[in-house]
């Protein structure tokens, strides 16, 4: 067998289809990672964040002031949620917690506590994270029928005479996969 080398030319084809293969490639996954990670302005009774861009908002209702749900995600929409609870200036923020778990025990369809403890956030504020699963039977239209089982994680900060309580619930699949994005969102949440 004749040993068969290529031209110079040839071996420059090659080099430049690996070269701009891999440039393709980088700048798509740049461009995807900026579109996921867009972010629009929130802002409600002195909170205010960056939202994911994108996903639907619906209107505040009595102690919710924030609502967006990630309509592209699967089974159970990955959901923020940030409410203002009128508190008094004595309590405590693992009380307000316990409140908290309590409304969702009675709301929720198979709510399970899994932990409940005092944090620090990314910004190095103090607030009482409590994390839970429960089970969502009327699953939005847009997703599918079955019952899903949802992981959710709250947040509960004292400001004065309120406290703010910032919710993630997705569903168990995909809580992995949006944990750090909820944690931008978290990061970028500021309250006076």
């Amino acid at each position: 067998m004749a040993n068969k080398q290529g031209s110079l030319g040839d071996r420059f084809a090659e080099i430049t289809v690996v070269l701009v293969t891999v440039l393709a490639l980088a700048a798509g996954w740049f461009y995807k990672s900026s579109v996921e990670n867009a972010s629009v302005p929130f802002e409600a009774e002195g909170i205010s964040a960056q939202a994911p861009k994108g996903w639907l908002n619906s209107d505040p209702s009595g102690d919710v002031l924030f609502r967006a749900v990630d309509r592209n995600s699967t089974g159970f929409g990955t959901t923020y949620l940030v409410r203002q609870i009128a508190i008094t200036s004595e309590a405590t923020a693992s009380e307000v917690a316990s409140l908290v778990a309590l409304d969702h025990a009675q709301s929720l369809l198979g709510f399970n506590m899994l932990d409940q403890q005092e944090v620090r956030d990314l910004n190095g504020r103090n607030a009482y994270m409590i994390s839970y699963v429960y089970v969502e039977s009327n699953p939005d239209v847009t997703h599918a029928s079955i019952p899903s089982v949802v992981r959710g994680t709250d947040f509960v900060y004292l400001s004065g005479e309120r406290a703010i309580v910032v919710s993630f619930q997705a569903d168990e699949d995909n809580y992995d996969l949006d944990l750090g994005r909820f944690y931008r969102f978290l990061q970028s949440l500021n309250f006076s």
